[in-house]
């Protein structure tokens, strides 16, 4: 099975155009690529809605491109850069359009481009222009843009979603009385338990998103039922706002085959590689159906080659993503202006170069959903149950949900993004996701082993279940009328950590601190002090509760002010990977130096990738992994093949001998 190559690329009529193909030609049977997404109308270049004559430009030009790629072997699809249209940036509706309803924020701004999803007229000018490029390219995919979407449409309209007279007037007509914006924000946003009519309104946009895409694939369809419709997507918890279907809206886009999906991969300008990994597209996926295929986006923004992302970067992502079950990717490397290869010549020598060893992994199958370690529980429609801290906007609904994967991604630990509650895995939720969960669910947390931070505790003693956490009482206090410093594990063992109760920065950690009463039993892990060594409250603790569970609880909530700068250091990756190794959780784990970890189990067999994430050269790789037979590793050569590995061990952990360069990743496969 070969990593799909699906490069993003844009020929503007009249500007060189003969040129431009004849170097995307060459550029593709140089760097391997498969498919090329041939963009319609994008970025800079957005003419906003074109004219006939302008349209019959670029259909002559995609078809002329199209046939150049297909006799060389290489696919077409296209991916009109824009469907509701994504920002204004001046540019506004013509003569054609103004019928169109245009959205409407929450604070009552009318965008001046970007069309309420509901219009009719606006589905059917879409429709008829999807149609087209159905029935006179045949390309094998027609993309839509991630701007299928309610909100980040204009800076002015805060979160945005849409307010206008259509929604309005659907939610009255459900209501049974006529409800102005004004009235409907602040029930729906209101604070504490949420409002019947918040699950209405949001139940309200989860449709204007699925019926436009059920009536776009008829369109699509009725012209060529052998063009699919493939889907790209943003940050999943900011589509929670929105109320988000992704089954559903996946069903509507492709209803016969599994959806194509692009789901978000961030960063889009390089930034350190330690403290970017890919948790969002990871949830994007246990959010999707399965069988999805998945084709994360390679994005190089605002796409000036390397001032913007060095070629070293895209192949550290490339690599992450086949670990994850990723089909191939979709490459936004160059420029839209119709510059072409210019910015980056060099571009596809490491497409070819990674390539041997992105078909090799593709060739295990691997799938997310059979990762293997922690489990992070995040759920899709906790929007609907959070308590909403701000009434001023939509972003009060907005609750990142797989914090505890960045977690786990730094120190090393494997692990897994589900939607469900399965017997048996180790589970760790954050932030407000338990709010989505009935009494009876939080039982079976409970009976398991479970992971909390500070947030996810506090949901349990606001819900009666403090004490199966080991928790007689909390309470949240403010570090500059604390003053908490820092933090010390009770521990004497000078062999794990070099040092008895070594200390770690507390301060850094979050602006507030979930100070609470440990239980008789409770064992306590970690003590959080004042500046002048006085004893607030404990920082982890460890609990056995009367249900046969373990659940361990942080008393920083994830994600807040300096977390990523404080939280991270080498004690806490001893503390939390001797914790996991104690509870028996099927795992692997990086040792020695910061890495990203997987583990997953295929019809082969188990993979691991031990990916460093650092700027610096490892000489070799320390490791931890259990229910494995180490006789059996293979590794994988740079050429794609796999190996017979000489794995070492000392004082129980494993030694790969294998230099791993920057950015670079130690593959392997056990039977």
């Amino acid at each position: 099975m070969s990593f799909r190559y699906i490069l993003r690329y844009y020929i503007d009529p009249d500007f060189h155009e003969d040129d431009r193909i004849t170097e995307l030609l060459d550029f593709c049977l140089k760097g391997k690529v498969e498919e090329v997404m041939f963009f319609f109308n994008p970025e800079e270049l957005y003419c906003g809605y074109p004219d006939h004559d302008e349209l019959e430009k670029w259909f002559q030009l995609a078809v002329k491109v199209k046939k150049a790629l297909n006799d060389h072997g290489i696919d077409m699809s296209i991916n009109p850069w824009t469907t509701t249209v994504h920002l204004s940036r001046g540019r506004k509706f013509g003569v054609e359009q103004q019928k169109i309803q245009p959205l409407v924020g929450e604070n009552g701004i009318v965008s001046p481009i970007t069309a309420c999803p509901l219009d009719s007229e606006w589905q059917k000018q879409l429709g008829d222009f999807f149609a087209d490029i159905a029935r006179r390219i045949a390309p094998p995919a027609i993309w839509v843009e991630d701007d299928w979407r309610l909100h980040n449409h204009e800076p002015e309209m805060n979160f945005g979603g849409c307010c206008c007279p259509l929604h309005l007037k659907q939610f009255s007509d459900i209501i049974g009385r006529k409800v102005h914006r004004e009235e409907l924000l602040a029930n729906v946003l209101a604070p504490g338990t949420p409002h019947p009519w918040r699950a209405i309104w949001l139940d309200l946009w989860r449709d204007t998103l699925i019926e436009p895409a059920q009536y776009l694939e008829r369109r699509v369809h009725a012209a060529n039922p052998d063009v699919e419709l493939a889907l790209m997507s943003s940050v999943p918890d900011i589509h929670s706002v929105e109320g988000r279907d992704w089954a559903a809206l996946g069903k509507a886009l492709s209803p016969e085959r599994p959806l194509q999906l692009r789901p978000h991969l961030l960063p889009y300008t390089e930034l350190r590689a330690l403290t970017t990994p890919p948790s969002v597209t990871r949830q994007t996926i246990a959010y999707a159906a399965a069988g999805t295929i998945i084709y994360p986006e390679l994005e190089n923004s605002p796409r000036c080659g390397r001032y913007s992302k060095s070629t070293s970067y895209s192949a550290w992502e490339c690599l992450h993503s086949v670990c994850y079950g990723s089909r191939g990717i979709t490459i936004n490397h160059f420029d839209m202006m119709g510059n072409g290869i210019a910015l980056d010549r060099d571009f596809d020598r490491m497409l070819a170069a990674v390539k041997p060893r992105l078909d090799a992994l593709s060739e295990l199958n691997l799938d997310d959903r059979n990762a293997e370690g922690i489990d992070v529980l995040t759920l899709p429609e906790v929007s609907y149950h959070v308590d909403c801290s701000r009434r001023d906007s939509f972003f009060g609904l907005y609750k990142p949900s797989q914090l505890w994967s960045d977690v786990f991604y730094l120190l090393g630990i494997s692990h897994r993004i589900t939607t469900t509650i399965d017997a048996g895995r180790t589970i760790a939720v954050s932030g407000q996701t338990l709010n989505a969960l009935p009494d009876d669910a939080l039982r079976q947390l409970l009976a398991g082993q479970l992971i909390l931070d500070a947030e996810a505790s506090e949901i349990l003693q606001h819900r009666g279940f403090g004490k199966l956490s080991g928790i007689n009482s909390a309470n949240w206090q403010m570090l500059n009328d604390t003053g908490y410093a820092y933090e010390e594990i009770i521990s004497e063992d000078i062999d794990c950590y070099g040092l008895s109760r070594p200390r770690m920065s507390a301060q850094r950690c979050s602006m507030r601190l979930w100070v609470f009463e440990p239980a008789d039993n409770t064992e306590v892990l970690t003590m959080v002090h004042s500046f002048d060594h006085k004893a607030i409250s404990p920082g982890m603790v460890k609990f056995d509760n009367e249900l046969g569970g373990m659940v361990i609880t942080l008393a920083y909530p994830l994600g807040e002010s300096q977390f990523f700068p404080g939280f991270f250091n080498n004690f806490r990756r001893k503390l939390f990977q001797r914790l996991i190794t104690g509870l028996g959780t099927t795992v692997a784990m990086g040792d020695g130096y910061p890495m990203h970890v997987y583990r997953c189990r295929h019809s082969r067999g188990t993979f691991a990738a031990f990916i460093n994430s650092t700027l610096d050269d490892l000489e070799q790789v320390e490791f931890k992994i259990n229910h494995v037979d180490p006789d059996s590793a293979e590794i994988l050569s740079s050429d794609g093949k796999w190996e017979k590995a000489n794995l070492q061990i000392n004082h129980g952990k494993y030694v790969a001998p294998y230099q791993v360069p920057a950015l670079e990743a130690l593959f392997l496969n056990f039977d």
